[in-house]
């Protein structure tokens, strides 16, 4: 499941929670990932009347399953072989260690660099702004000067005549 699944009153109408022996929760860089960690515990818990038993520890993960080598599905790995070789009793064990790191995304751009194109865009437009600006300024000192020039051409025509 992924943590979008609506309200926390939602749970009690997933089946599945009732059914399996594992839970993953998908995508769990999304926002409200760890509420939906939490809650689906507990329900986890209630499902299975296991009230003596802490929340933490009920077989829930939290999993990136695009991201390479992440801890949630690791753990998840783990436990699905552990399952696997209770139920069958055939010789499913891994060597494999995982540990006990919580799943969280790494980002190849930070997040608060998210919109980096756009500020370069933005600097862009913002440079080709101050590029005509600067060229109006030189017109109009450019013009500035030619009327001071005019002025002065005027001034000595007048005294000649």
């Amino acid at each position: 499941m992924t943590p979008e699944f609506g309200a926390a009153t939602q749970l009690e109408k997933i089946d599945m929670i009732d059914y399996a022996d594992l839970i993953a929760i998908n995508k769990f860089d999304k926002r409200g990932a760890l509420d939906a960690l939490r809650d689906v515990k507990k329900q986890y818990q209630r499902t299975r009347n296991l009230w003596h038993s802490n929340p933490d520890e009920m077989p829930v993960f939290g999993t990136i399953a695009s991201q390479f080598n992440d801890p949630g599905t690791n753990q998840l790995y783990l436990q699905i072989m552990r399952v696997l070789h209770e139920k069958t009793k055939t010789p499913l064990e891994s060597h494999f260690a995982a540990t006990d790191e919580m799943s969280e995304k790494i980002y190849i751009i930070p997040p608060d660099r998210i919109r980096y194109l756009a500020e370069i865009s933005r600097k862009m437009t913002v440079r080709k702004w101050v590029k005509e600006q600067a060229q109006l300024a030189t017109t109009l000192y450019n013009l500035d000067g030619t009327i001071g020039h005019l002025k002065t051409l005027d001034a000595s025509h007048r005294r000649r005549c």
